[in-house]
């Protein structure tokens, strides 16, 4: 569950700041979308699911994993994104449009 619920959030913030940032795919709906999902997944995953594992030998930690790490992660991307989004919508609004 963890695993899919980042996979999840990753690709959203993925597919958020790929719509944000090339101008031939700036969507600013499904950007916004994206980056509110991937910061709602992430903050989810970061508050009520975690995933902790270690390995311990004679007292000594020889390796762990926590999964808040990669939430953290996919919920930097998503803001991001979200911001990069807000920001090139803000900046196309204040661009006059050519007239010919």
């Amino acid at each position: 569950m963890v695993v899919i619920l980042w996979l999840f959030s990753f690709a959203a913030a993925v597919f958020g700041l790929r719509w944000s940032i090339i101008p031939e795919t700036r969507r600013f709906g499904a950007a916004l979308i994206a980056s509110s999902l991937a910061i709602a997944s992430s903050y989810v995953g970061l508050s009520w699911l975690h995933f902790d594992a270690s390995k311990t030998i004679n007292g000594h930690v020889e390796w762990s994993f926590n999964s808040k790490w990669f939430f953290l992660t996919s919920l930097l991307l998503g803001a991001a994104s979200l911001g990069l989004a807000l920001w090139h919508n803000r900046k196309s609004a204040k661009t006059p449009l050519p007239t010919a």
